[in-house]
C-alpha cells in the first residue's frame, strides 16, 4: 500500500484541476454588446426579455414563464401566488438555503420545517404527512444540488390535504422527473440564475407555471409597466399597469447572458452527468462513502454541486475532518457539504421580532403559535447535515482527472488505520 501524502507519500491528483468549459463564450458577450449598442437597457417584457421567457417556458415544458432579478424574489412571488397570507403555513426542508424559507415571512405567512430522506436529501414525503395542520397552505420542494425529489410521493400527499406545491429548482436546471421537467410537476416552479447556478444571468431568476391564475398573480405582484397587456383574463385588470406595485423584472442584459447559457444547458448537463455518474459508480463501492442516492424515475440537472455522505463507523471512526484532511493531501478538492440542516435553529424563525415592537399590523392571530425548534426537533436532518461533504463540480476536466480522484479515495480508504 502507498504511503498517504498526508504522511509523507506522494499524493496521488498530479492533474491540474482547471475546466475548459468556459463560464461566459463569446455568444454572451456579443449579445449583450448588442443589446448596449441599440440601447436595450431597461424592459417591460419586450425584446430579448419575451425570446427568453418563451424559450425557458418551451425547454421546461411550461406554459408561462416570467424572468425575475432573482431566485429569491421567485419564491416570493410564488407564495403569493399561493396565497399564502397572515397565519397560513408554508411546510419547508431545513436541508436548503434561507432563500427557500424567508419569503414565506414575507407574505406573513409561517415556515414550517421538516426532515430530509437521509439518502436523497430532499423532502421526506412521510415527515412532510406529519406536519400539516388546518393551516397549511402549501409545500417548498428543493431539488437540492440538482438532486431530485421523490415528487411522486409529495404530490400524492399534496393532492391529499389540498396543497400547493412550490419546486425550488434552483440548482436543478434541466432535472427530470419521470421524463418531465422539474418545475412543472407541482404547481409553480422557480430559478436562480445566479452566477454560481446551471444557467446564469450574473443575478438573475425565472418562474414557471401551468396556472393562469397563479401566471397573473406572479405578474401584478412585481412586473407594472407589463400587466395590462400580459394579463390573460380580466379578473385583475382594475389594477392597471400598476399592480401591486413591487419591481422584480429582470435586468435585459442579464436575461441577454441567461438566453445563451440556456442553449447550452443540455451539453453541460450531459457533460457533468457522466462525470457524476462514473462517480457514483466508483465511489459506491468504498466502505464508509455513499453517493447521494438518485430516485429511479429521476434525472439529475444543474449539478450545482456533487455530495457524498460520510459515515465514519464503517472507517475505524475517523472523524470526517480527517478523512477530508487526507483526501485535500491527496490533491482532492473536498469541501464541506455547504447546508449543515440547521436552519430551522436560526434565531430568524425562533421568535425574532419580525413586526417590531408595535406587533403585526393585521392584529395576526398567529404571532404567539409560531413554532419554536429546539436543537433535537429535527434529528434525522441535523445528524445527516454534518456528513456531507462535497467535491468540485467538472464539466470539462483535463483527461485523467476524475480518475485520479476515484484513485485518491480508495487510497484514503485503503489506509484509513495510518491516518493519526
Amino acid at each position: 500500500m502507498s504511503k498517504l501524502a498526508i504522511n509523507g507519500g506522494e499524493k496521488t491528483v498530479t492533474i491540474p484541476q482547471e475546466d475548459r468549459w468556459p463560464l461566459v463564450t463569446e455568444a454572451e458577450i456579443q449579445i449583450v454588446n448588442d443589446m448596449l449598442r441599440r440601447g436595450e437597457l431597461s424592459s417591460a417584457g419586450g425584446g430579448v426579455m419575451a425570446e427568453f421567457e418563451r424559450q425557458f417556458a418551451e425547454f421546461m415544458g411550461a406554459k408561462y414563464c416570467l424572468s425575475q432579478n432573482s431566485g429569491t424574489s421567485t419564491l416570493h412571488a410564488a407564495y403569493f401566488a399561493a396565497g399564502v397570507g397572515p397565519g397560513d403555513e408554508v411546510i419547508v426542508p431545513s436541508y436548503t438555503w434561507h432563500a427557500t424559507a424567508t419569503p414565506v415571512l414575507h407574505t406573513n405567512g409561517i415556515p414550517v420545517f421538516c426532515e430530509i430522506d437521509p439518502h436523497s436529501l430532499t423532502v421526506a414525503p412521510d415527515d412532510l404527512k406529519k406536519r400539516i395542520t388546518s393551516r397549511t397552505k402549501a409545500v417548498a420542494v428543493v431539488h437540492v444540488f440538482g438532486y431530485v425529489a421523490n415528487m411522486d410521493a409529495i404530490m400524492e400527499v399534496a393532492n391529499e390535504h389540498g396543497l400547493i406545491v412550490v419546486e425550488d429548482c434552483s440548482h436543478a436546471h434541466g432535472a427530470e422527473w419521470d421524463g418531465r421537467k422539474v418545475g412543472t410537476i407541482g404547481h409553480i416552479g422557480c430559478f436562480s440564475l445566479q452566477a454560481s447556478k446551471p444557467v446564469i444571468a450574473g443575478e438573475g431568476g425565472a418562474i414557471i407555471t401551468n396556472d393562469t391564475e397563479f401566471y397573473e398573480r406572479i405578474l401584478i405582484l412585481g412586473h407594472y409597466g407589463r400587466i395590462s397587456r400580459d394579463l390573460v383574463t380580466d379578473k385583475y385588470r382594475h389594477l392597471g399597469n400598476m399592480g401591486i406595485g413591487w419591481k422584480y423584472r429582470a435586468h435585459p442584459l442579464a436575461v441577454g447572458i441567461a438566453k445563451v447559457q440556456l442553449s447550452r444547458l443540455n451539453e453541460l448537463n450531459q457533460k457533468r452527468g457522466q462525470i457524476a455518474q462514473y462517480w457514483d459508480e466508483e465511489l459506491s463501492k468504498l466502505p464508509g462513502i455513499e453517493p447521494v442516492y438518485t430516485y429511479p424515475k429521476a434525472k439529475r440537472g444543474g449539478y450545482l454541486g456533487y455530495l457524498l455522505i460520510y459515515h465514519a463507523e464503517e472507517l475505524s471512526g475517523l472523524p470526517k475532518e480527517k478523512f477530508m484532511a487526507a483526501l485535500q493531501a491527496e490533491g482532492v478538492s473536498a469541501g464541506e457539504g455547504i447546508y449543515k440542516g440547521d436552519l430551522h435553529l436560526q434565531s430568524l424563525f425562533n421568535g425574532f421580532d419580525f413586526y417590531g415592537n408595535r406587533g403585526c399590523p393585521f392584529g395576526c392571530p398567529h404571532v404567539d403559535k409560531v413554532r419554536k425548534y429546539d436543537k433535537g426537533s429535527l434529528p434525522v436532518t441535523e445528524s445527516i447535515g454534518p456528513k456531507v461533504f462535497s467535491l468540485p463540480v467538472f464539466t470539462e476536466p483535463p483527461d485523467g482527472l476524475v480518475e485520479q480522484y476515484v484513485e485518491a479515495f480508495r487510497k484514503v480508504v485503503e489506509n484509513i488505520g495510518a491516518i493519526q
